[in-house]
């Protein structure tokens, strides 16, 4: 029964996004809530699955709890519906990712058809050097160009500095923010650990969403001669990264977003499609804090009915609103 149910269950997602692509075009999107962790509210962006990972799109105010740092919180903001996203397709071109290349950019071109009007995007890329691409932009046929032009691949890979430099680039923007990253998990130049971006995560607004392909000891020994000394490969144990599966996943764990793995097998158009249908149809929660301290605080999402998994965003930093006199332009 597994396999019919999986089947039924990827043609209702299909048709679910066609419906939903179609009534999009048909009316003006609204603009994306701006919510930032001050003051006013504090934004949650919440996926619900069911126990086949399905989405659930039909709960309530009432069956969502959030918790701060473990008190009960109120929701002044719900929202449920579609929502435009700002996305970040951050794409890995180093030496081990050469025998996935094709199939990653097959990957990015689904996103990009996928797009709703509304929805922006650039592509950025990143090997041995980081180049997050373009303006952003909802123009698809300027952004699958972008996808066909040569780009720079073949040398170590920057993984961990690469994701830094995207949430510095998108730290302006407001909506809903996403990094889209496609990459094998391989690590072997940044200058930053996975545990400096996981935790500077932990304070940012935005969602990422891995996209991770397979790779062998071969693609990644390919890197480890192109690496700058040997001794940060093999001696630095406190630098080392932990496995790239496991760091991903604490990754998207930490900012609600998704880690789905690829192979040359796999149906791309399903993933793809599901992966937009989250992005769209995410609930926006919101609540003001009563604690402005500067900290990260923990965040938890459930929802009061059996049987369901939650994914949201584990933490956010309460900053204090700032002031006249806090302003670095401001006279003493």
């Amino acid at each position: 029964m597994a396999g019919p149910r999986r089947r039924i269950a990827s043609v209702a997602a299909a048709l679910a996004l066609a419906t939903m692509t179609a009534a999009a075009r048909g009316q003006q999107q609204p603009q994306p809530p701006v919510f930032r962790g001050t003051s006013e509210s504090v934004a949650i962006y919440v996926t619900v699955l069911d126990r086949y990972g399905e989405m659930v799109v039909n709960l309530k105010r009432e069956d969502f709890v959030v918790q701060d740092n473990g008190a009960v919180q109120p929701l002044t903001v719900f929202l449920n519906g579609l929502q435009p996203i700002t996305a970040t397709v951050l794409m890995d071109r180093s030496a081990s990712m050469t025998l996935n290349l094709g199939l990653a950019v097959s990957a990015a071109q689904q996103f990009v058809v996928r797009m709703l009007p509304g929805d922006r995007a650039s592509i950025g890329t990143f090997s041995d050097r980081v180049d997050l691409g373009g303006p952003y932009t909802g123009d698809r046929d300027e952004l699958l160009g972008r996808l066909n032009e040569p780009l720079h691949y073949g040398n170590p890979t920057k993984l961990w500095d690469a994701l830094d430099e995207s949430m510095t680039a998108m730290a302006p923007l407001n909506g809903r923010r996403v990094i889209l990253l496609m990459t094998d998990g391989v690590d072997t130049t940044s200058t930053l650990h996975a545990s400096d971006v996981v935790g500077r995560a932990r304070g940012e607004e935005l969602m990422v969403y891995a996209v991770q392909f397979g790779t062998s000891v071969r693609g990644y020994q390919a890197e480890l001669p192109l690496a700058p000394t040997v001794s940060q490969t093999f001696n630095d144990l406190r630098r080392r990264n932990p496995p790239g599966t496991e760091a991903l996943r604490m990754l998207t764990r930490q900012t609600g977003g998704g880690h789905f793995v690829l192979n040359q097998l796999d149906d791309i158009n399903t993933t793809f499609t599901h992966v937009m249908q989250e992005l769209h149809y995410q609930y926006v929660l919101g609540f003001t804090p009563t604690r402005l301290d500067g900290r990260i605080h923990d965040l938890r999402v459930r929802v009061d009915r059996p049987g369901l998994i939650v994914r949201a965003r584990q933490s956010y930093r309460a900053s204090r609103p700032q002031l006249p006199q806090d302003s670095p332009h401001s006279s003493k």
